[in-house]
């Protein structure tokens, strides 16, 4: 990562109205890199992203049908303004802190929970969401692997 993405992203997940604190980095990937500050966390997405996709997925995970399922993304430019973009037309978002279950003991899951949760998602009919849902990156992803 780049040490202007870094401030960037540092700045993003800084609380509103505060300076931007030592940012810890929860992931730096090519696919995405996110940093933590405080109960924010901002993710710069991957350099090949379509932004007006994820524009259109950020609008539905923050439907109000999904309150309570999803966690919503935090405005970066205004009040529907979910994302913003780098110079370089990298799209950047900012996001709730979650608690993560820690990656060497899966156990911890919150199974149940999980599966409540799963259960009240598909309980939202889609077509009371803002559509259409572009398709993900995942399954290109897993082809391309293969």
């Amino acid at each position: 990562m780049t040490a202007p993405l870094l401030d960037r992203l540092a700045a993003l997940s800084a609380p509103a109205g505060a300076p931007a604190t030592s940012p810890e980095i929860l992931a730096d990937r090519p696919d995405g890199t996110v940093v933590r500050s405080g109960r924010t966390v901002a993710k710069a997405h991957a350099p090949d992203g379509d932004p007006q996709d994820l524009t259109a997925r950020l609008r539905i995970a923050a439907h109000p049908r999904l309150h309570g399922i999803l966690l919503p993304p935090l405005p970066v430019t205004g009040p529907d303004g979910f994302l913003t973009l780098t110079e370089d037309g990298r799209a950047l978002t900012r996001w709730p802190y979650g608690s993560p279950v820690p990656p060497d003991d899966p156990d911890a899951a919150p199974w149940e929970d999980a599966a409540r949760l799963l259960a009240r998602l598909h309980s939202v009919d889609p077509r009371q969401l803002p559509g259409p849902v572009p398709p993900m990156r995942g399954p290109a992803k897993a082809a391309r692997a293969l």
